[in-house]
């Protein structure tokens, strides 16, 4: 009885650490795609509005091209020195870009200086956010009590949908108080400098963290190996594949609903920028929603089936959400659609995370998930919001990216379909040997 009491205190503080990490990691990623309209034109100058847009979404996609560099990187730290060791690691660097690159100077005070700067900056927060949301969701799932993995599982996606609603109420402040000369001048750099305190209170509830128990475990059972990402790429390539597959489709379906939907809602459909900024910020309360009643329903009738849940309603929504949309509905049926189009993403982080924790053995875990993750990642979020803006300008469709939600939300069904038995046999539980976890050597994994 002592022990429960004990687990709770752990969980909830393991639940805190992911919330806050995923909170600035996505606060920032979404102040510079809610902003790019803003910063775009800064350091990409154009007589065309579209192109230097287009050039600020081609940066925003190479943050994500270094995620999997970061994952190899951060996923080796923690398999090896330890998961809380790694969570410090990676919110310092990203914490610091995001500071300094609210003090870059732009392209009319250093020249072609400022996009190389900004393109630097955003290849540090790319590589420290590579280890940074599954760092923290594999945290917190060995942390967790057994039977509330898939609630704790809902906390570190709730930080990242906290952090992007932050920054779409953060962003209509910015721009409801300042003039349009103000918002370009200095405006757009207020969310970035932000991150300095948001990231100090990280660090400090960071450093109060004990490991992981099943970190701890490794350690007294000297299960620790020299090389776990190679061990993961060889034993179970097809796992990784998995997670990547997963990971595409459920960030491709957030990617179009709120980067790409946000420029939709201001180039195309002519709403203004704070009215924009603020309604998707409120509308991650809906995301929040959908995750807290995801987590508890996958407790129930399992991660795998309410991630599918979860993709069928995407699958279901996109093209009416779109088309009604884009028939310039008042406010309150906009408000509603959106908050529809979010819930269903929200339905679908915390079974992804709880998913991809069971996966694979702790020895490997980090490494292998955090791999996987961001190599859909980079397809999924990092390239969504410029062919998505490529698709529409092309085709002449402004929701013709909803078909591309269609087709992946499709795709993820499938690989769920074909990833039965794959999922749930490699997660240990220090209290009950629920499942046959392999060896070491049988992994072909030497210590």
């Amino acid at each position: 009885m002592p022990q429960q009491p004990a687990v709770a205190l752990i969980s909830k503080r393991a639940g805190a650490a992911g919330f806050l990490g995923t909170l600035i990691e996505y606060f920032e990623f979404a102040s510079y795609g809610l902003l790019i309209i803003v910063i775009a034109p800064q350091f990409f100058p154009s007589h065309s509005q579209a192109t230097s847009v287009l050039w600020g979404l081609l940066v925003f996609a190479t943050a994500y091209v270094v995620r999997p560099l970061g994952g190899i990187f951060f996923g080796w730290i923690g398999d090896r020195r330890g998961r809380k060791v790694a969570l410090i690691a990676t919110v310092l660097p990203m914490g610091a870009a995001s500071v300094v690159l609210g003090l870059l100077p732009t392209y009319a005070t250093v020249g072609v200086t400022a996009p190389i700067l900004l393109v630097v900056m955003r290849l540090v927060q790319g590589f420290s956010a590579g280890g940074e949301i599954i760092g923290a969701a594999t945290y917190v799932a060995e942390s967790a009590p057994k039977h509330r993995r898939g609630f704790y599982a809902a906390l570190t996606p709730m930080g990242s949908s906290t952090g992007v609603g932050l920054a779409g109420v953060v962003a209509a402040v910015i721009a409801l108080s300042t003039t349009s000369a103000q918002m370009e001048a200095w405006g757009w750099r207020i969310p970035f400098l932000l991150c300095l305190p948001l990231t100090l209170i990280t660090l400090w509830v960071r450093a109060g963290l004990e490991d992981s128990p099943d970190f701890k475990d490794m350690v007294e059972k000297s299960e620790i190996i020299k090389a776990p990402f190679l061990s993961a790429l060889r034993a179970m390539p097809a796992n990784i594949a998995r997670v990547a597959g997963i990971a595409l489709v459920s960030n491709l379906i957030h990617a179009v609903g709120s980067t790409y939907m946000a420029i939709h809602l201001i180039s195309d459909i002519g709403m203004k920028q704070a009215e924009v900024f603020l309604l998707m910020g409120l509308m991650q309360a809906a995301t929040i929603g959908g995750m807290l009643l995801s987590g508890r329903l996958s407790d129930r009738i399992g991660k795998p089936r309410m991630l599918s849940i979860g993709f069928t309603v995407s699958l279901i929504v996109a093209v009416p959400v779109f088309w009604v949309i884009d028939t310039a509905p008042g406010i309150v049926v906009l408000a509603a659609l959106i908050a529809l189009w979010q819930f269903a993403v929200g339905l679908q982080s915390p079974p992804m995370f709880g998913t991809f924790a069971e996966m694979f053995p702790r020895h490997i875990r980090y490494s292998a998930v955090a791999f996987g993750f961001n190599i859909g990642v980079i397809f999924g979020a990092g390239l969504t919001p410029y062919a998505s803006q490529w698709l529409a300008k092309t085709t002449g469709n402004s929701f013709a990216p909803a078909y591309l939600v269609v087709v992946a939300s499709a795709a993820g069904l499938v690989v769920l379909y074909f990833s039965r038995g794959r999922i749930g046999n490699y997660f240990n539980d220090l209290d009950r040997n629920a499942f046959d976890v392999p060896t070491v050597r049988t992994l072909g994994m030497e210590a």
